[in-house]
């Protein structure tokens, strides 16, 4: 028996959800086009690339620590008809409304669901990290037909801290070692996929893990950090799958070789 050593072993893969799993664009969408239906408002399409640009601008300023989550939810859509010149002035129902539309759809990422599927059958074990709302991430995923492909399901909501907080992927750790038995699993041994530079990429440098940063639909972000040469860089989910095989094992893959 040998071992591939210019592989990397990888006990577990967390994975954000939205914008990485699920395309966030596409949801917001759909619940904007709910929302306008629902007020008997106009809908136009140019709306659509303005919300994306303003709702990045408000959730960079989250991850800044500069707003909360609460009041994004106060502000988003005033800021909205502004930008959109629409003279009505939003009511609390419109971002109540949209905040339950967008949690009932889920527009996978293309051949997300397929990797997901290849990755479990090559043995590895798949764990969600998000700052989602624990019950409307499990409710998409469900919809997505993920969510059994996973072991658990990590949320800033239960966990107590947000990503990028280091505390949220040793909270994770923790559980990640209860799962498998296994309390000498080390940061290093596991690979972090999400599109968030400063969430995902910054809190899994800060952990000690491996990353790969999902760039998919990051047009309208102009956020981010610049590229750092430890982070694999992938731009759809064919990407994610050769990058992983090509640069990492599973533990029970790397006994087999």
């Amino acid at each position: 028996m040998t071992t591939n050593t210019n592989k990397k072993e990888i006990r577990a893969i967390w994975i954000d959800v939205d914008q990485t799993l699920l395309d966030f664009d596409l949801c917001a969408k759909s619940a904007l086009i709910d929302v306008f239906a629902w007020k008997n408002l106009e809908w136009k399409e140019e709306y659509y690339p303005i919300f994306l640009v303003e709702n990045a601008k408000l959730w960079d300023q989250i991850e800044e620590g500069q707003i909360t989550r609460d009041q994004l939810r106060k502000i988003r859509f005033e800021i909205m008809f502004e930008k959109w010149q629409i003279s009505d002035h939003p009511d609390s129902e419109f971002e109540a409304y949209f905040s339950k539309q967008l949690h009932s759809y889920a527009h996978p990422m293309p051949n997300a669901l397929q990797v997901l599927q290849t990755l479990v059958q090559q043995n590895y074990p798949l764990y969600i990290v998000s700052n989602g709302p624990a019950k409307g991430q499990r409710n998409r995923l469900q919809k997505a037909g993920m969510l059994e492909l996973f072991k658990h399901v990590f949320t800033s909501e239960e966990l107590g801290y947000e990503k990028p907080n280091v505390q949220f992927f040793e909270q994770a750790l923790l559980q990640v070692r209860i799962d498998q038995d296994d309390p000498t699993i080390c940061p290093s041994q596991i690979l972090v996929i999400g599109d968030s530079w400063k969430a995902d990429i910054c809190g899994s440098l800060a952990f000690g893990s491996q990353s790969i940063w999902f760039r998919r639909n990051r047009e309208f972000d102009p956020f981010e950090h610049p590229d750092e040469p430890s982070v694999l860089e992938a731009y759809n989910w064919n990407e994610v799958m050769e990058m992983i095989s090509s640069t990492f094992t599973s533990p029970i893959s790397q006994s087999n070789e």
